[in-house]
């Protein structure tokens, strides 16, 4: 369940670390299958049938049955599952390979967290540190949960579904000299109206129960004429700092704005730069920058001029959306504008950039945070070890955490799960238990997030049960599960191929009174689609419009998948039915795909709009779909068509460490992470490239590397399908290649051989073979 995907939503935005984050929702559509453990969808080693042999349009690919009667239902009724009382986690050990053993989950007597203490990480570590940062972290357990203390901050989610990120605090001084908890600081007040709190217990009290009314109307009324009768006849007079406190809890940002433009209107009442900050994040959040700056415009209009914390919210609402230039001009902007930008600035382009690929412009931003004055604290310092992560560079982040000791820099709770969950999620199992003993070592105690992961790490490693147990010791120790927790089990027996358990632990979700999410929902049907049980898919797909649950991409990824491997033709037609009831739009941009007519402008063209079209979505999202569609159109005998779809992908950025320049003229080509024809099909394109560029430039590479690795859907070391094919390719066309030191899975060219070989002209069109 941990992937490439789920770890960069360990930090999916820098800004969501200081705003509290948000739990995956259905609309973030995560997969909760690992696109790097094993592939999320159903691949046969045969090759297609003559079903998709039909025609030379995916029009005609995907034929649709007529008479489609909907299958008998799932099963409305099942137990929930049994919860093994043995091994006990307490006391149950895990053997490793230097013969040690790891009790995976030792007696506490208490889940808060304990500040660590410098002679703890001595144990741990020949490094030392001592007092915690001066920014202050803070645990948010989610609602139900206990309650952790306040030096680490967490949200309930990892690799994806259960993000765990430092958190600031904002402490605001009001004038009387008292220090309040806010989401925003740094505002000066033009007006001398900004709402203080008063000393009096009495009015503060009052000033809570207003805004908790207030909220309690907003929650029962669609803003509309009967929203503002109910606050005209509730009487309730209101001042900007109780406006601030409504705003911060409303989700809808059409409710919000019409609750705001409505206190506008109301006499005596004028909005601040908090409130106008606020407002900022609800519209951000929901990807309404032209409200946005009809917004700013207003708030300056008002005199109230935007400060950092304005400027942060906008970079991060950008940066969430993938709007990265945006983003790097808001900070161009908060520059000339006079505000200095702070360490939340640069953390969440730091972020926001490494989500994206561009690692170098992320490590910049590090730099440039450290030549402006600005030195790493804790908050930072887990950012950046993130970001080296999420990029694969994990010796590089276990390096800076080591660093982070060094500099008397004290990791949180959060540092100790990032690192973790890297480790789990880069198959070192191993390492992951140890750094889960060395935490406990240093005085913190398990969080759900802790416990989450080591229950992915004992699913992976074949100890299910255990896995069910440390569920069970989670319960005693007061963390309530919560859907993400019950999703993580539906996956890792969905992944054992144990279909009836992976049903269970979903209706065990239900009886627990939780609605599931998509990725939950993706990881049964990815299950089911495995075992070839197209009935109770469609039931679910189904049950998923039926709760209101929109298809993702990762939805029809696997749809897209399974009717890639389609045995027959009803099999194909039932998939194509299953693609169509998803209502996802990838499947009209699918069934729209012109044909690549006599230089394929006309496909890149129909997949570069759809790329902008989905824009916002994370970038692991769309290389899954684009890898699914390029491995449809590659096996159907649509290979034009496969080629410029994989060229436009690769402008776009969608896979951006498939070619990387190692040195002047080496050059590595990257294809482990893709489907075989997926790989066939870009090491094609690229090689017809260098021969392009070598004719234009006349310079030819002096090295290429093809790494295969064992293949994403190995299951077997020394075995991939991608390696395979990629060998094959390379055999019929003579390509000059060997392996060096053993590794069977690198493909090396070099030399004048190299050259000539690339000077040959079918070069240029190996991907139609």
């Amino acid at each position: 369940m941990i992937r490439a995907k789920q770890i960069s939503n360990l930090s999916s935005s820098a800004r969501s670390f200081f705003l509290g984050g948000t739990r995956s929702s259905a609309a973030d559509g995560n997969s909760c299958t690992s696109t790097e453990d094993e592939s999320c969808v159903l691949r046969r080693h045969q090759t297609r049938s003559e079903a998709v042999q039909t025609g030379n349009r995916v029009s005609n690919i995907l034929p649709v049955i007529e008479h489609f009667t909907r299958p008998s239902p799932l099963p409305l009724h099942v137990s929930p599952p049994v919860l093994p009382v043995k091994p006990d986690p307490v006391n149950h050990k895990i053997p490793l390979s230097d013969g040690t053993e790891v009790c995976m989950v030792d007696p506490v007597k208490s889940s808060n967290v304990k500040a660590i203490g410098s002679e703890h990480l001595g144990e741990v570590y020949t490094t030392s540190a001592s007092k915690d940062s001066s920014e202050e972290v803070q645990i948010n357990a989610s609602p139900g949960t206990k309650q952790a203390s306040s030096d680490v901050s967490t949200t309930t989610t990892v690799s994806g579904k259960r993000k765990n990120m430092p958190q600031r605090s904002n402490n605001v001084h009001s004038r009387d000299g008292r220090k309040t908890n806010s989401s925003v600081e740094g505002f000066s007040d033009p007006s001398g109206e900004m709402m203080r709190v008063t000393p009096a217990l009495k009015q503060y009290c009052n000033s809570g129960y207003v805004v908790e009314n207030v909220s309690s109307i907003l929650r029962r009324f669609k803003w509309g004429p009967a929203a503002e009768e109910a606050l005209h006849n509730s009487g309730f007079k209101m001042d900007a700092f109780q406006a601030n406190q409504v705003l911060k809890q409303m989700d809808n940002y059409a409710n919000a704005l019409g609750f705001f433009y409505w206190l506008k209107r109301q006499p005596g009442f004028k909005h601040d730069g908090h409130t106008y900050t606020t407002m900022v994040g609800n519209l951000g959040r929901a990807k309404q920058f032209g409200e946005i700056n009809k917004l700013l415009n207003e708030m300056v209009r008002d005199g109230c001029q935007p400060n950092t914390v304005t400027y942060n919210r906008l970079i991060h609402s950008y940066g969430r959306a993938n709007y990265l230039k945006e983003a790097m001009n808001v900070f161009s902007q908060m520059q000339e504008a006079g505000c200095e930008p702070d360490r939340v600035t640069y953390c969440t382009l730091i972020d926001i950039h490494a989500k994206a690929g561009f690692l170098d412009i992320a490590m910049d931003m590090y730099q440039r945070m450290q030549a402006a004055g600005l030195s790493p604290d804790t908050f930072t310092y887990s950012v950046i070890i993130n970001c080296l992560g999420k990029a694969g560079h994990l010796p590089a982040a276990h390096s800076l955490f080591c660093e982070m000791v060094d500099q008397r820099c004290t990791p949180s709770l959060v540092t100790f799960n990032i690192m973790i969950a890297l480790h789990a999620k880069a198959r070192n199992y191993q390492s992951a238990l140890k750094l889960y003993r060395d935490m406990k070592c240093a005085g913190f105690q398990p969080d759900k997030v802790t416990y989450s992961i080591v229950m992915e790490v004992l699913g992976h490693c074949g100890f299910l049960e255990e896995a069910e147990a440390v569920f069970t010791e989670m319960q005693c120790k007061n963390w309530v599960p919560d859907e993400h927790v019950y999703g993580l089990l539906v996956d890792l027996w969905g992944k054992a191929g144990n279909v009836e358990k992976a049903w269970q632990w979903y209706q065990a979700m239900l009886h627990a009174g939780l609605r599931p999410n998509v990725p939950t929902c993706n990881s049964l049907l990815s299950t089911l689609l495995r075992g070839h049980r197209l009935s109770e898919a469609y039931n679910l797909l189904q049950s998923m419009l039926a709760l209101g649950l929109q298809s993702s991409l990762q939805t029809y990824t696997l749809l897209l998948s399974c009717c890639t491997d389609a045995r027959s033709n009803f099999d194909l037609g039932f998939c194509g039915q299953l693609m169509a009831v998803s209502g996802h739009p990838a499947h009209m941009f699918l069934l729209k795909m012109p044909p690549a007519g006599s230089d394929g402008q006309k496909v890149r063209d129909h997949v570069s709009n759809f790329l902008d079209y989905m824009h916002s979505e994370d970038r692991e999202s769309k290389r899954g779909l684009i890898d699914a569609v390029v491995e449809f159109l590659h096996k159907s005998g649509l290979k034009e068509e496969a080629g410029s779809v994989w060229e436009v992908a690769a402008v776009k950025n969608v896979y951006p460490d498939a070619l990387t320049e190692k040195s002047c003229s080496y050059w590595l080509i990257n294809l482990h992470v893709m489907s075989e024809g997926t790989a066939v099909t870009a090491l094609s394109r690229t090689l017809a490239w260098f021969r392009k560029q070598m004719l234009v430039s006349g310079e030819c590479p002096s090295r290429i590397d093809i790494v295969t690795g064992w293949g994403r859907r190995s299951r077997v070391t020394g075995t991939s399908m991608v390696r395979q094919a990629v060998e094959d390719l390379l055999n019929v066309f003579n390509f000059p290649f060997f392996t060096e030191n053993g590794n069977s899975g690198c493909f090396v060219g070099c030399g004048e051989p190299l050259k000539n070989w690339l000077g040959e002209s079918y070069v240029e069109r190996m991907h139609l073979l």
